[in-house]
């Protein structure tokens, strides 16, 4: 029975896509984080960078400024998470999402069970503190916390395989059809299930999870006796 749950925690995974620049997955981190404790030992977790902005060149216009508040506003209400709203008095901001994407990404190969953690911190570090995590420096600060080091976490960080890796996160969200962040979903196998596209709140989240465990069948479901 035990080696029948062993191989199947490798069949079940949770899938998580969002990132880290997302305001409605930083509004999301305490209902993900929470549902991933619960789920330890019964699925394996997977996360998988968004590329919300992935590529922006242009600095954000008052206009872009704007709507972005009106978003961050809407999530601190629904979600109570903090917000530093002098992020709006930058000039010449570039939302580019790549290189916090890329920086989670470093971290899944340098220190793997770290890799959620530095999702969350990033997070952090952007909404509630106003760090620009477009920068390496910054987001090479916020690693050393982790138990990366500095010199190691620059090299892995700034390699082209780093940026082909986070490329292939961006190909795979497209692919799982994820056209709102943050989307979970659930891989029994070869069969895709979606969980949630878009904010849930927690309750919610964990019965729509729940009734789609429920349609599996009891060789396929981990939570079964």
């Amino acid at each position: 029975m035990e080696q029948k749950k062993h191989d199947l925690l490798d069949i079940i995974h949770l899938i998580y896509v969002m990132d880290p620049m997302c305001s409605w997955c930083y509004g999301f981190a305490p209902v993900i984080k929470q549902l991933v404790a619960e789920q330890e030992g019964k699925m394996q977790f997977k996360l998988v960078m968004g590329g919300l902005r992935a590529g922006t060149e242009k600095p954000l216009e008052e206009q872009m400024k704007e709507g972005i508040k009106h978003h961050w506003q809407d999530v601190e209400k629904i979600t109570e998470q903090p917000f530093d709203y002098s992020f709006f008095d930058r000039d010449g901001f570039i939302y580019d999402t790549e290189p916090s994407c890329r920086a989670v990404v470093t971290m899944r190969y340098l220190k793997p069970e770290m890799e959620f953690e530095m999702a969350q911190v990033v997070q952090t570090a952007f909404y509630a503190k106003n760090n620009d995590v477009t920068i390496s420096e910054v987001l090479t600060s916020i690693a050393t916390t982790l138990g990366v080091e500095e010199e190691a976490f620059l090299d892995k960080y700034n390699s082209e395989e780093m940026k082909e890796k986070t490329q292939q996160d961006f190909k795979i969200a497209r692919h799982l059809q994820a056209t709102a962040f943050p989307s979970l979903y659930l891989l029994n196998g070869t069969n895709i299930h979606l969980i949630s596209r878009g904010y849930r709140p927690y309750d919610g989240m964990k019965a729509h999870l729940e009734r789609v465990m429920q349609q599996l069948s009891p060789d396929q479901n981990p939570l079964s006796e």
